[in-house]
């Protein structure tokens, strides 16, 4: 049976058709997504590039930051307290993740990175943690290269200090990365994105198909 432009055609001609088309499309999109990045992350294991770190207080550079008597501790000394972590190599950077406890009110916590080397930091390049039932604060990187990470640990009120005493401080660990199926299923944001997102090019290709009609 020859392949036939009307037969392709038809279907989309129904009210059912523009949409069914875009939210195939979103599909097939998100399933070879989630292929590639579990691709990618089981070659990066294997090279040993994706592994698990655990890091100390003495691993960052600190800025307005200052080492307190354990080796887990830091107080803030200024009102932009910084942890710096330059130059990770060829790493694969997923995840930084931390238990913590404050002495005071940390305010906003977030990690920003870069993606060039000498590249500034910015607040376009910045994520913030969710916290599991356990306490744990999971920072989640975006996929592709993470050159450098810069904690800001906590955002004190103005004349007060915060001490922090940091626990499980660990690059990739485990159990805050994904694994199996984990690749293949949305985040309630994503699942947003694939309900709306193929709804409104399904309405915007329909809008182009009524004007292209009266154009003829």
């Amino acid at each position: 049976m020859k392949f036939s432009c009307k037969r392709l055609a038809a279907p989309l001609a129904r009210p059912w058709g523009l949409p069914a088309l875009c939210y195939l499309a979103a599909l097939l999109f998100w399933v070879v997504s989630g292929l590639v990045s579990l691709t990618g992350d089981t070659m990066a294991r294997a090279d040993g590039s994706l592994r698990e770190q655990t890091l100390t207080v003495s691993d960052f550079t600190l800025s307005e930051l200052q080492a307190g008597p354990d080796a887990r501790q830091v107080v803030s000394t200024g009102g932009d307290p910084q942890m710096l972590l330059d130059n990770l190599g060829d790493r694969v950077v997923r995840t930084l993740s931390y238990t913590a406890e404050f002495d005071g009110t940390p305010r906003e916590m977030c990690l920003y990175y870069t993606t060039a080397p000498d590249q500034p930091y910015s607040q376009d390049r910045r994520v913030f943690p969710e916290v599991t039932t356990g306490g744990t604060y999971v920072y989640t990187l975006p996929r592709g290269r993470i050159c450098s990470l810069r904690l800001d640990p906590c955002s004190p009120d103005e004349n007060k200090t915060v001490g922090i005493t940091f626990d499980s401080l660990c690059l990739n660990r485990a159990d805050t990365l994904p694994g199996g199926l984990d690749y293949l299923i949305p985040s309630w944001y994503q699942l947003f994105c694939l309900i709306l997102l193929p709804a409104l090019a399904a309405a915007a290709l329909d809008w182009v198909r009524a004007c292209l009609r009266r154009v003829r």
